[in-house]
């Protein structure tokens, strides 16, 4: 039964709202305060964006980008509901899960790539944030998607792709909204944004973003979990040359986590996977918890030296602590896959990540003859590190997979004395350059990045240093319509052998992976943007071998064409489309390898969310989403398939006043047709997510 549910985090949102009384401010754009430094203050119009804040690129023009990037804006992520990571990367092709169904956090694929959880998620564009929880969405007013190789900014990273968090700041209106969400797995979450301005001219800053309450499971039987989330947005504009900003964040969550299932023993070179599961049924023990505690901060100072030079200076730090009572089950024979006979062997970690960012970068502009230049200089360093980790055991002599019944006894293992994954540290320095030089319609940009990078895991050590290239030429035919082509050279630490393998939590050798692109933009003035895109990616072959060991050998290549589109379709209708066709492979391993697909490399991936703002009853807006994934194997061999699926997902938004007050009030179904399938595979198997309701009240005081 769910637990009665707090008035105390209704409490306190409420009272944060009025904490600051209301300053009118002025209509002044951040370009009139800071006149020297680019800050661009239209960043997205609906479901459009019209800026990309991630890489290189921070602050341009979506149509001077020549690589693929995807953007799911403030609108977007509030219509859905979105309340993590794949909420709102469903919107973007080429997007799939791996191990995990999303009961717990989001580990993902991106292109039929991993996404490294220490490299590749960044927020504002540059402090690498540790995903090993869930990331709260309160306080993000977009997140992008930068595709392929993005080495020359962020130096050391998996060729998936960058996904950037940007966080929302104080404007010129002030925001006082307070909020209530509740769900049918007994879910009850209150939250508050506040933002004001402040001084003689406005010149400081405050976003404040909270959120608390009870997380309801979808298993049945199992008590609510919880979660509480803050954070702060400063900026203050200390001159008309000098402005200054800092982010915090703090989240802590902790749910029950539902079982893995390990695949099958493999029998005559093929595995008989099991059928979906419910995923309502708890399969593992009730007191398998998953707890994250997660803190961010970053600070940034943009300092225009001239009309045409600018400095910016940041640092930043994160950190991630995670412990976890995670469930396995596992087949004793290829035999026992149609009754569901099975045990289940589960393991408890602490896990400890953190990661410490700085840079600076010189940005300017010159002339040279006919030629414009805009020159970015600059140099970074990061360090990341893990604590070493101390796994015990645990073993539940039997349980059905398809009829679970509960645990009531488990027998434990000894505390190891000495860890089970031993502690990993990494320098990574670089020194980069970007020229991007115009003439006239044509742009070409040309940049290289210099990397010391030393990393330490036990008695894997490695010091590398490399030089990375990046070339791109664009052409703006006219101003709604460009042509790119770009070749960039990737960096990444390679891969973790992941859980449940021989060598589980060993890095492998670092490795350069090789990306060519070319595409086409268009955005319309009635605020549409459609993107199309051809890849190509080369990059070290990482994969698991008959053995169950994780190596690194040979290469893998991944061609595939992408399409997407977003915005505005008429004065009612917007809608945010994407499919990617890929064609993943390993190349010069060996014939049991040569050919095959990664694994969860998905060959076919779309995606389509439509609103529609009904004329007969202002205020009410209808959404209807379809997410399709293709079938993926579940391991390098191809031993086995996941099969295809498309979800859907519903919903309905009603903005009105009440007491004087605006209030929206607004439904939303995940999963509508409550599908049981697999959503995620790897060396293990996880089931997706039953249908969710989620109803949801704001209210603008």
């Amino acid at each position: 039964m769910p637990t009665p549910v707090s008035r105390r985090p209704l409490l306190i949102v409420l009272a944060l709202s009025h904490a600051f009384p209301v300053f009118a401010a002025p209509q002044e754009t951040d370009e009139q305060d800071m006149q020297a430094v680019r800050v661009t203050a239209t960043r997205a119009q609906g479901f459009m964006p019209n800026t990309v804040e991630a890489g290189s690129f921070r602050g341009s023009d979506v149509m001077d980008v020549p690589s693929t990037v995807n953007v799911i804006t403030r609108e977007v992520l509030e219509l859905q509901a979105a309340a993590g990571l794949y909420d709102a990367l469903r919107n973007t092709a080429g997007v799939t899960r791996q191990q995990n169904g999303g009961d717990t956090w989001d580990q993902l694929v991106i292109r039929g790539i991993a996404v490294e959880n220490r490299t590749n998620y960044r927020l504002n564009g540059s402090l690498p944030l540790m995903n090993f929880g869930q990331v709260s969405m309160e306080n993000k007013e977009r997140v992008e998607v930068l595709k392929g190789a993005t080495a020359l900014y962020y130096g050391f990273t998996s060729p998936a792709g960058v996904v950037n968090f940007v966080t929302k700041r104080a404007g010129s209106a002030p925001v006082n909204t307070v909020g209530l969400t509740l769900d049918d797995n007994g879910s009850a979450v209150a939250s508050a944004d506040v933002a004001r301005r402040f001084g003689q001219r406005q010149e400081f800053g405050v976003r404040v973003n909270v959120a608390g309450g009870t997380l309801g499971s979808h298993l049945d039987g199992v008590g609510n979990g919880n979660r509480g989330f803050g954070s702060v947005a400063l900026d203050w504009r200390l001159s008309e040359r000098v402005r200054l900003r800092a982010d915090l964040e703090y989240d802590k969550r902790r749910v029950t986590e539902q079982a893995g299932i390990n695949l099958p023993p493999v029998v005559g070179g093929v595995i008989a996977l099991p059928r979906p599961v419910d995923p309502r049924r708890l399969i593992g023990p009730d007191w398998a918890r998953f707890e994250t505690r997660s803190r961010n901060a970053q600070l940034r100072a943009d300092i225009a030296l001239s009309q045409d030079w600018a400095l910016t200076l940041e640092a930043g730090h994160a950190e991630t602590g995670r412990e976890r009572n995670l469930p396995i089950f596992r087949f004793d024979s290829a035999a026992n896959v149609a009754s569901g006979a099975g045990r289940i062997t589960g393991n408890s970690q602490f896990a400890d990540v953190d990661s410490d960012m700085l840079r600076a970068e010189l940005a300017g502009r010159f002339s040279t003859g006919a030629l414009s230049h805009d020159l970015t200089l600059g140099v970074s360093g990061t360090d990341k590190s893990q604590a070493p980790v101390y796994q015990s055991t645990y073993t539940i002599p039997a349980q059905n997979l398809y009829d679970p019944v509960p645990i009531r006894n488990a027998s434990f293992g000894a505390v190891p004395t000495r860890p089970t994954t031993a502690a990993l540290d990494s320098r990574d320095k670089g020194l980069y350059l970007v020229d991007r030089i115009q003439l006239g319609q044509w742009q070409l940009i040309g940049g290289v990045r210099r990397v010391d990078y030393q990393s330490s895991q036990g008695a894997n050590r490695y010091d590398v240093s490399e030089t990375t290239p990046m070339a791109a030429v664009i052409w703006r035919a006219r101003d709604d319509f460009s042509l790119y082509a770009s070749m960039a050279e990737g960096l990444e630490e390679g891969e973790p052998a992941p859980t449940g393998s021989a060598n589980e939590g060993t890095r492998m050798a670092p490795g350069v992976s090789k990306q060519k692109e070319i595409g086409a933009r268009w955005r319309s003035g009635g605020g549409f943007l459609t993107q199309l895109a051809l890849f190509d990616i080369e990059r070290p072959g990482y994969y698991t071998n008959a053995a169950n060991v994780f190596t690194a050998d040979g290469e893998q290549r991944y061609r595939g064409v992408e399409l997407s589109a977003q915005g505005r379709l008429t004065r009612r209708l917007s809608w945010q489309g994407s499919a990617q066709v890929l064609d993943p492979e390993f190349r010069d391993i060996g014939a049991a390898y040569d050919g095959k697909l990664p694994e969860n490399a998905a060959r076919r991936t779309a995606s389509s969310f439509l609103a529609y703002d009904l004329d007969a009853v202002p205020g009410l807006s209808l959404t209807l989403g379809a997410y399709y994934t293709g079938k993926r194997p579940v391991n390098d061999l191809n031993q086995a398939w996941l099969g295809g699926v498309t979800l859907f997902s519903a919903g309905g938004r009603y903005a009105t006043q009440a007491f004087g007050k605006r209030t929206t009030w607004q439904l939303n179904i995940d999963n509508a047709a409550d599908k049981q399938y697999w959503a995620g595979a790897g060396t293990r198997l996880s089931a997706g997510l039953p249908r969710l309701v989620k109803l949801s009240m704001k209210v603008d005081l």
